[in-house]
């Protein structure tokens, strides 16, 4: 789960998140208020023997009065409830460790409540599902049609679900939100299991540019996976010693998590950047992707800008793998205007520069200039 900890908050449409919108001080006081307090009292039991509504006491902090404080106070900016809900269920799972058995009469309670909450969403996706399912042949019409003017999967489908289901209106445009979030969850599951046999498509009027047989992004990807396997049966077994349900609870989650790293290289593999007469396509993995017109690009300079630098800018994107080392971006496209690009999970992000890491540089830069020239 590392790989995708930069989700997007605040404006559900629009604004992107960043490690810099993060409270940390605030975090780890509000963790060491209520974590040390409660476990000083279950594990060591300082003030004396425990007993049901003691425990009690400890379920409400964890479960309800931690998560609240993060997500209301850990934050600089409002962020997605779906935050909170993540606080919510590992402040159970912290309750169900730190409460021992003589004092949990009162936890089964919340793991029902949890369990029900899930189950809540379960239905709400599975509402969702039968929807679509509904007008599948008006979707598969419209993905048809985006084919031939989107290269990648998620364009050509994101773009047909708008079409398929036109919702109007600030709320309504949530559900939209959550369809594209069923956009990823497809290209997660398609491109992890139904891949392995598709090779790259060759083009004939346009210019297909791979980001991952000159680095050594492979061995990162080797390594992630092999991290992933390791932590999935250690995960469960420790687990499993205090709660079978939650240990296949987690279990089930890192499955998923390793099925998006595999989906994210085979999308790295299958989908290359695009330049056609029109302009830059691209799909990063199931990370980013968008398209930006030549008529928004002013040109393409050399960077001078260092990993480093790019880290605390947000108004970017990275066409570009790094091995271990982080290697020095060659090119990079300034915008004449923001353009908005769609991102992991879909959430929506403005950018301004375009940085650029192919595996044939000199290459790319020849053919965008070729491009550029014809729109003047």
């Amino acid at each position: 789960m590392e790989l995708y900890k930069k989700l997007e908050s605040g404006d559900i449409m629009t604004a992107s998140f960043s490690l810099t919108h993060i409270a940390w001080k605030r975090i780890l006081i509000f963790l060491f208020l209520i974590i040390a307090p409660n476990y000083l009292v279950m594990q060591a039991q300082l003030a004396g023997p425990i007993d049901d509504w003691i425990g009690l006491g400890t379920a409400v902090d964890l479960v309800i009065i931690l998560p609240l404080l993060l997500y209301f106070f850990g934050f600089k900016k409002r962020v997605s409830w779906l935050v909170l809900c993540g606080f919510v269920f590992w402040g159970l799972l912290l309750a169900n460790w730190m409460i021992p058995y003589e004092a949990d009469a009162f936890l089964a309670y919340f793991n029902h409540s949890i369990i029900l909450l899930e189950a809540s969403v379960l239905m709400l996706e599975l509402f969702l599902f039968f929807s679509v399912v509904k007008k599948l042949p008006f979707l598969v019409e419209a993905y048809q049609a985006e084919k031939k003017t989107h290269y990648h999967f998620l364009s050509s489908f994101s773009n047909a679900i708008e079409r398929t289901f036109p919702f109007k209106g600030a709320r309504l445009s949530k559900f939209q939100f959550t369809l594209r979030v069923l956009a990823t969850d497809i290209a997660a599951i398609y491109y992890s299991l139904f891949s392995w046999q598709r090779k790259a498509p060759v083009r004939r009027h346009a210019h297909d540019f791979t980001l991952h047989k000159n680095g050594s992004y492979l061995g990162v990807f080797i390594m992630l996976v092999h991290a992933m396997v390791i932590e999935i049966i250690a995960v469960h077994v420790m687990v499993s010693m205090y709660s079978h349900i939650t240990a296949w609870i987690l279990t089930a989650l890192d499955v998923y998590a390793l099925l998006f790293i595999i989906s994210d290289y085979q999308a790295i593999r299958l989908c290359p950047v695009v330049l056609d007469e029109k302009g830059i396509h691209f799909q990063k993995g199931i990370r980013q992707y968008g398209f930006v017109a030549w008529e928004q690009i002013s040109g393409i300079e050399k960077n001078t800008m260092t990993h480093e630098n790019l880290k605390k800018g947000r108004s970017h994107v990275e066409l570009a793998l790094h091995g271990l080392e982080k290697e020095q971006i060659p090119h990079v496209l300034p915008l004449k205007e923001p353009v908005e690009i769609n991102q992991f999970f879909g959430f929506k992000k403005k950018i301004e520069t375009i940085y650029v890491k192919v595996d044939e540089p000199q290459f790319f830069k020849e053919t965008v200039q070729s491009y550029l020239r014809h729109q003047k």
